[in-house]
């Protein structure tokens, strides 16, 4: 991921990166990508492993010295770390909470994962450790799937035409993943109507004006939003879609157009309303194999 001296992602204000690893192929996509961010904006690189401390004191002890061992040995054998301010931390505790707990200490700016093994059980009630961090972190989190070593060339950031959507995208700009991506912003809409009137034997020819009129609504109303976001001058394209489920037309654009990120922000609600219902942005990340980045907005609310 090569960025020239002085380019507009060098002056990003990404200054410390978390990137948290179980030492899988999966997590090694996510330190890769995360020390690719961070030397690309002069941050520091915080490598973090979490040990399990649900079992015997002395096998804790020896997978922290293990797991000590093996991110000093990372700092200094593996050339995408070099020239970058490592810091290596190992915590106990549960996964999640060690990632959330230690990204917070650290005052990230950022925090890297890679997708985990699904436990099919588990997941149904309580997510995969990446999903449980998003739903649990104050920070963005950056969901690694792709290759690390090519850059973001396009991005796609699905909106709802709130304060949580227009949050999102300037973080993003702020953290310097927007600037030489080819941006598309997503808005879907719900022609809500239009079943109703095929229901009720309406002419197909007013069925028609009435999703052409909605089409043209969405598309004004999403360019009003737009006025009203600070992109710092980035060009974007824009795109509406109908669909009466948000994540499954954001699931198909994604699908369709294989953006290299997608962009999302998520309200920040805790507890059993989040556990049992899954977000948008939770969806998004079950389905694409894409690079998602979560933007938590604690204090916007619901459009």
């Amino acid at each position: 991921m090569n960025v020239p001296p002085g380019s507009a992602m060098q002056r990003s204000g990404l200054q410390v990166v978390v990137a948290a690893t179980d030492f899988s192929a999966r997590s090694d996509r996510a330190v890769r990508r995360a020390a690719a961010l961070a030397k690309a904006a002069g941050a520091r690189l915080v490598l973090l492993h979490v040990v399990d401390d649900d079992q015997p004191a002395r096998i804790v002890d020896g997978e922290c010295e293990l797991a000590e061992t093996a991110l000093a040995d990372a700092i200094r054998e593996h050339a995408y770390l070099a020239g970058l301010q490592c810091t290596p931390i190992v915590a106990r505790g549960v996964a999640f909470d060690g990632i959330v707990k230690v990204a917070e200490q650290q005052q990230a700016d950022l925090c890297v994962i890679g997708s985990h093994r699904r436990a099919f059980l588990k997941d149904i009630f309580i997510g995969t450790t990446a999903e449980r961090v998003i739903r649990n972190s104050s920070f963005p989190v950056l969901m690694a799937n792709s290759d690390p070593t090519l850059c973001y060339a396009t991005s796609l950031a699905p909106v709802e035409l709130s304060e949580c959507s227009s949050q999102a995208l300037r973080t993003a700009r702020r953290l310097g993943l927007l600037q030489q991506a080819q941006l598309t912003v997503l808005h879907v809409y719900d022609a809500a109507a239009a079943g109703m009137l095929n229901y009720a034997g309406v002419r197909p020819s007013r069925r028609n004006d009435y999703l052409g009129k909605a089409l043209t609504e969405a598309a004004r109303d999403l360019a009003v939003f737009m006025k009203t976001v600070d992109l710092g001058g980035l060009d974007h394209t824009a795109l509406v879609r109908e669909g009466s489920a948000v994540a499954p037309a954001i699931v198909d654009v994604v699908t369709h157009t294989r953006p290299d990120l997608v962009v999302i922000g998520t309200h920040g609600r805790r507890g059993v309303v989040r556990l049992l219902l899954s977000s948008v942005a939770e969806e998004v990340l079950r389905c694409v194999q894409t690079d998602v980045l979560v933007v938590p907005v604690k204090d916007a609310a619901p459009s």
